[in-house]
């Protein structure tokens, strides 16, 4: 058959071959987006934590600032010694 249809047994062969590297193409693409889901699963994880952190540092924040609305220190212009000195 290969001496009576070359032309037939060649389109064989090269669609075998255009199929294989396509399904080879496919894998190793596969494989990558496999690798892409899995990394940004990771990151999302990773950033749901730190978010939850973020939320938990602002609380306390908040509760540390809520209180105290006037215990910020005074700061005097004039000196104690000065004081003492004019009276």
């Amino acid at each position: 058959m290969i001496f009576t249809h070359p032309v037939l047994f060649n389109a064989i062969v090269v669609f075998f071959i255009a199929f294989t590297s396509g399904w080879l193409v496919y894998l190793i693409c596969s494989k990558r987006l496999i690798q892409l889901k899995s990394k940004m699963k990771k990151l999302e994880s990773e950033k749901d934590q730190a978010q939850i952190q973020i939320l938990a540092l602002e609380d306390q924040l908040g509760k540390r600032l809520t209180p105290s609305f006037n215990s910020t220190p005074v700061i005097h212009f004039s000196s104690v010694a000065k004081a003492n000195k004019t009276s």
